[in-house]
């Protein structure tokens, strides 16, 4: 599938998985846009100087006000994207009855939510039209949306993360839905042009990554392990290497989605039980 791919915006790609697969998309020669927070702009300039042809946008995802503003201006700059990556988060790890750790202030919630669901949700819809139609003028265009495998398996560490996860992967199986129904539509034409399909068409990717070893968990990973009866008996992290290498793999898959590792049982479980209810109730 990489090679659908020509220009590519990842949003959340100055850490941990986002900024690795830039690099990587980077070597097989995409035109690679990446975003970050305003006071990440010194690292994104670092990378656009360790990356030649890499260009960064400043973008505050949890502005929701100014959402629309920056979707327009950066496709009025990269007319060309055909390719939209949805990949930044933030996650706290609390106890909601113990308070220890305590739970994060209504506005640590709020933009614990913005960031893992409310913004994905938006940005998703606002570059899907850009998207669609450069589909139907027979160009290959994709969407990636991460969630997680704590979207399929929720712990009980990180309560509004694994809601907000939960609640994503919901919303790309429905966009998915949606945008299928559309090549349907006009005359319930159910055979597709296979080679058509591989030089065109808009494909919605799910990427289900499972517990790596990234700065997103590193501040609580010591607690999580001691609720776990210690580093011995915890769950320990998929490197970060190995991960990549197992998303790119799926990448060359043309699957739904791309899950890793453990990520891959949870997507199994729910294909097998609500994804064959969906299909006998004919919405998949």
């Amino acid at each position: 599938m990489s090679a659908r791919i020509s220009t590519i915006l990842i949003l959340g790609a100055t850490r941990g998985i986002g900024e690795a697969l830039a690099h990587h998309f980077h070597t097989i020669s995409k035109k690679v846009i990446i975003t970050g927070h305003e006071r990440d702009e010194g690292k994104m300039q670092l990378l656009a100087d360790e990356l030649p042809g890499l260009e960064f946008w400043v973008w505050d995802l949890t502005d929701l006000h100014l959402l629309q503003n920056h979707v327009t201006s950066i496709l009025q700059k990269w007319p060309d994207l055909d390719t939209v990556f949805l990949n930044a988060a933030i996650q706290s790890h609390y106890d909601i009855f113990t308070s220890s750790p305590a739970p994060p202030s209504p506005s640590g919630m709020l933009a614990e939510f913005h960031t893992n669901l409310v913004a994905p949700i938006l940005v998703a819809q606002a570059f899907a039209p850009h998207l669609l139609g450069r589909a139907k003028q027979g160009r290959a265009t994709a969407l990636f949306v991460t969630t997680s495998s704590l979207a399929y398996f929720p712990v009980p560490f990180y309560p509004g993360y694994c809601a907000a996860k939960a609640g994503l992967a919901s919303f790309v199986k429905i966009l998915r839905m949606q945008a299928r129904a559309l090549e349907l539509e006009k005359d319930e034409r159910r055979k597709r042009d296979e080679e058509a399909e591989k030089v065109g068409g808009m494909r919605i990717i799910e990427v289900v990554p499972p517990y790596v070893g990234i700065a997103l968990n590193a501040e609580h990973r010591a607690q999580t392990d001691a609720l776990q009866g210690g580093e011995e008996k915890a769950v320990q992290p998929m490197g970060l290497g190995e991960y990549v290498d197992g998303f790119f793999e799926g990448l060359e898959e043309e699957e739904e989605e791309i899950a890793v590792g453990f990520a891959k049982k949870g997507v199994e479980v729910w294909k097998r039980g609500f994804g064959e209810l969906m299909r006998c109730s004919g919405m998949e």
